[in-house]
This record gives C-alpha cells, sequence and structure tokens, in this order.
C-alpha cells in the first residue's frame, strides 16, 4: 500500500512540475511585432528601421504618460488581463494604476490612484455583467470614457481588448470616431476577437475564411464594421493577433484565425498603420494568449517602446 500511494505521489509530483513548466516556460518559435508601414488611404511608405530604432529611444514624456485600458472578454473577470498588468508592473514597462469597474446601469466606481506623471499607467477595466452584449459593453466603454476624460483629464489613451473586448472595442470605434467629446484612442490592440464570428471547422475550412478581397461571408456585425470603417480615425494605430493551436482546426479552440483576422479589412487603407501576428502551439489557446509572454512582448512593444 506505502508503494502504491508513493507511486502516486511520484506521479502528481512530476504532473505538477510538467504543468508548473509549461505555463512558465518561454514559448518557442514565435512571431515578432512586424515594423510599421503606413497604409491609409492608399499610400505604402515602411518606416526605415533604424529611424524606427531612434524614435523608440526618444519616445516622448507624453506618450509614456498615457494610459492604457485593458477589456476583458465574455464571462471574464479580474483574471483576465490581471496577470498581463502584474508582469508589465513587475519589468517596469507599465504602472498599475486604475480599477474601473462598471456595473450594468453604466455606474463606475474606482480603486487605486491614477497621476499624470506615471509612466504608461495601465487601467484595468471590469463588466459586473460580464455576460452582456457586445452592445452594452460598447456603450459601457463610452461612459467610461466620458468618466475619465472628467474625473482623471485623460485627453488620449490606448486599449486593450480580448476576444469580445476587442470586438466592443472595435465597435466603440467605429461609433465614436473623433468625437471630439470622447478622448483620443491612440492605439488598439485586439487580441482573438471574433470580429466575424464564432465558427470554427475541425478541417480549418470555414464559410468565413479570408480571400484577397475579404472574408467570403460576412456577419451581420462584420457588415456593419465594414458599413461605418471610414469613420474610424485615420492616425490610429492597430494591432491584431490571432492564435492557432496547430489542432488543424486552424484557430486558437475559440477563435478561428480567419475571424481574428479579419480585422485587415476593417482598419488596413483606413488608418496609418495596421499590422497583425499570428501565434502557434498550446500557449496560442484562445484563454492563454494574454498569458503568453510572447504576446507581451509584442503588447509592450507596440504600446510604449515605438513612436507613431
Amino acid at each position: 500500500m506505502k508503494k502504491i500511494l508513493l507511486g502516486v505521489s511520484v506521479l502528481l509530483l512530476v504532473g505538477i512540475g510538467y504543468g508548473a513548466f509549461f505555463f512558465f516556460s518561454e514559448p518557442q518559435n514565435q512571431p515578432i511585432l512586424p515594423e510599421k508601414k503606413t497604409t491609409a488611404k492608399g499610400t505604402s511608405t515602411e518606416r526605415d528601421s533604424s529611424r524606427q530604432a531612434s524614435e523608440s529611444d526618444s519616445d516622448s514624456k507624453g506618450s509614456q504618460n498615457k494610459p492604457t485600458i485593458f477589456i476583458h472578454g465574455y464571462s471574464g473577470g479580474r483574471n483576465s488581463f490581471g496577470g498581463m498588468i502584474n508582469r508589465f508592473a513587475k519589468t517596469g514597462e507599465g504602472t498599475t494604476s486604475l480599477i474601473a469597474t462598471i456595473e450594468g446601469d453604466g455606474t463606475i466606481s474606482y480603486q487605486g490612484d491614477y497621476k499624470k506623471d506615471q509612466s504608461n499607467p495601465m487601467i484595468q477595466v471590469l463588466f459586473v455583467e460580464n455576460r452582456s452584449t457586445e452592445e452594452n459593453q460598447s456603450g459601457w466603454i463610452k461612459k467610461l470614457l466620458l468618466s475619465l476624460k472628467e474625473k482623471y483629464d485623460i485627453q488620449e489613451f490606448n486599449a486593450v481588448g480580448h476576444s469580445m473586448g476587442g470586438v466592443s472595442l472595435v465597435n466603440y470605434i467605429t461609433m465614436v470616431g473623433s468625437d471630439p467629446q470622447y478622448p483620443t484612442m491612440d492605439k488598439l490592440v485586439s487580441i482573438a476577437a471574433p470580429l466575424n464570428g464564432l465558427e470554427i471547422g475541425n478541417d480549418g475550412v470555414t464559410d468565413y475564411d479570408l480571400t484577397s478581397t475579404g472574408p467570403k461571408t460576412l456577419t451581420e456585425r462584420y457588415q456593419n464594421f465594414m458599413d461605418s470603417r471610414t469613420n474610424i480615425p485615420v492616425d490610429l494605430a492597430v494591432l491584431s493577433i490571432a492564435g492557432d493551436k496547430e489542432d488543424g482546426t486552424k484557430s486558437d479552440g475559440s477563435v478561428s484565425v480567419a475571424s481574428a483576422l479579419s480585422s485587415k479589412f476593417i482598419f488596413e487603407g483606413q488608418v496609418e498603420d495596421y499590422r497583425e501576428m499570428t501565434f502557434t502551439g498550446a500557449k496560442a489557446a484562445h484563454s492563454l494568449l494574454h498569458e503568453n509572454t510572447a504576446v507581451d512582448k509584442a503588447v509592450a512593444t507596440f504600446l510604449w517602446k515605438e513612436k507613431k
């Protein structure tokens, strides 16, 4: 009996050790952030790499003080972006500032401290009704930005959204555009956002796959984005991230690469800077993308280490 218990204990320890190794190990053979290309209104001037490095090193104080809001996805909560925010704070790339909790009626409460001289302040947004619609989320984001402008005098901001949070941010910017009553969105990161639906094919093929001119089939929501894309400010910078578990489905297990990267046809040619990346492997699963340190690196570089 003792031998059996000892054997079970060894197996458990090995399993725990393997799990810890998997979770904390660095993903291998992952993409790096593409260099910026100016794509708005049909232009295609590529930034010189040496100039890009120089500009990154001399980023302005104003850019460093620009807050970034983090929007979780459907059924998300504090843990959705909590890990990424904590990692950025630990490396000194960002500063933890506020947690904004939004009730179903739009009431907003704040925890923490926001100061204008903070370096890359990060604001985590939590929806109490975290299984509500994308339309409701977008409306709450509008109320949040008006509140941040009035309460903290925030005039510009960056935004990161995972899954439905990314969809809601795209919906927000197509609605608000350059309306001066709202703070200006400077940079947008969309992580695994199902912009054109949630269909996944076991063989990686769906009716919503991308062609050279756009998705084969458009959902109603995606059609609305395309119809209102000209409202999107030209000087917005966008990074779109997809995940591919490489299990044959061409998806992160919840959102297809095609749906996440259908963002290309919304933004490319409309904004100055549109880039996209696809991460692969087990750590590219839908709920692991915001725990993936390779994704961290791309997001931090895009938001804070490059000058527009």
